[in-house]
């Protein structure tokens, strides 16, 4: 299911370049991040006017948003609204790029991203199902259901335990729960530390993420389908 990429517990992912064939390099290293971000950094979520909304957060280390804009090939609009517009800003560690859509977890864009860095996406469609990937260097590192997160693939499924047993993201199972648990903050805090990336309350209110793109060329379809998701 996913591409052969090496992972550490540590914090960094080694991995090897993307090249034409033409010549080579060392290998080197990618920063991902550390184990301190925790579901009560983001305990502001249920007060922040998006706990009922539809959602894509991607947090993209080490690029400022003009980098995420040129790395898409896409043209900042200030006056870019309705479907498909990102907005996108500077966060400590990066930048965040926020869509009411799912921008974030499609195939083409999570590739594009990711390369030489790490990004982590959480998203939340209107049905309520949820979504997180993390990628590296162009490779698919972790997928996951925040809401049943035990339903996840990844290439280091122990590190990956750890973590949601510590954001307390792992649950007894039952088909009809009365509460569940903080599953978004704990995969916003999942997100923080794959990538070193903090999402703030700010950059939600109005003119937080001042970077505005139409990413709909993204969804675009010969064959008139849902692109493909990471």
């Amino acid at each position: 299911m996913y591409d052969e990429t090496e992972e550490s517990c540590g914090h960094r992912i080694p991995v090897d370049p993307v090249t034409d064939g033409t010549s080579h390099h060392s290998r080197r290293s990618i920063v991902v991040g550390d184990r301190g971000a925790t579901t009560d950094d983001y305990a502001w979520w249920s007060q922040s006017g998006w706990e009922r909304a539809s959602f894509c957060f991607t947090f993209i280390a080490d690029l400022a948003p003009e980098e995420v804009l040129g790395r898409l090939g896409l043209t900042e609009d200030p006056e870019q609204q309705g479907f498909a517009t990102i907005e996108v800003g500077r966060a400590a560690g990066g930048s965040i790029m926020v869509e009411d859509g799912a921008a974030g977890i499609l195939r083409d864009v999570v590739h594009t991203l990711s390369q030489g860095t790490s990004i982590a996406s959480v998203e939340r469609n209107v049905n309520y199902h949820s979504h997180f990937v993390h990628a590296v260097d162009g490779h698919i590192v972790e997928r996951l259901v925040p809401m049943f997160a035990h339903w996840s693939d990844s290439t280091d499924p122990e590190r990956l335990k750890r973590d949601l047993e510590e954001l307390g993201m792992l649950w007894d199972f039952d088909p009809d729960p009365e509460e569940f648990p903080p599953y978004i903050e704990g995969a916003l805090a999942l997100a923080e530390r794959r990538t070193g990336v903090r999402l703030e309350r700010r950059h939600l209110q109005p003119g937080g993420l001042p970077h505005r793109a139409s990413i709909a060329r993204y969804y675009e379809s010969p064959q008139g389908t849902f692109p493909e998701l990471a």
